[in-house]
């Protein structure tokens, strides 16, 4: 199974969310230039009321590489339950980095400052 990574964003400052979009996106590049398969999504919590800002998102920062969705209103609960994400006031984003559907890595509450090691939880798995 292909190599991904999967970010959740919920009460994330945008500021924060669009850098590690950006970062993720050059990641995966990176990653492919090599010859090898990767995989990466950001998934807003908010559903539906963020479709516009996806959309303007993924035009100025030409997001190609990567998926930007949302949780549908009416699934939202259910694919949250089925992920074992639990929302609170205090989550902003969440991390997870994935090979086999087998979790490698977590990060809850990422500073986009951070990142790296994001990239280097990525690499060790897709170097696997």
């Amino acid at each position: 199974m292909t190599p991904q990574i999967q970010v959740w964003v919920h009460l994330d400052a945008e500021e924060n969310t669009t850098s590690l979009v950006v970062k993720l996106q050059e990641l995966i590049r990176k990653v492919r230039a090599e010859g090898k398969k990767a995989y990466a999504f950001v998934i807003w919590t908010q559903g539906e009321a963020v479709k516009d800002k996806l959309a303007k998102l993924a035009e100025e920062k030409k997001i190609e590489d990567i998926a930007l969705c949302y949780l549908p209103d009416r699934q939202r609960d259910s694919y949250l339950r089925l992920h074992k994400i639990e929302l609170s006031d205090k989550l902003h984003n969440i991390i997870f980095v994935y090979r086999d559907k087998r979790l490698g890595h977590k990060f809850i509450n990422l500073d986009a400052k951070d990142s790296r090691k994001v990239e280097e939880a990525f690499k060790s798995i897709v170097n696997q």
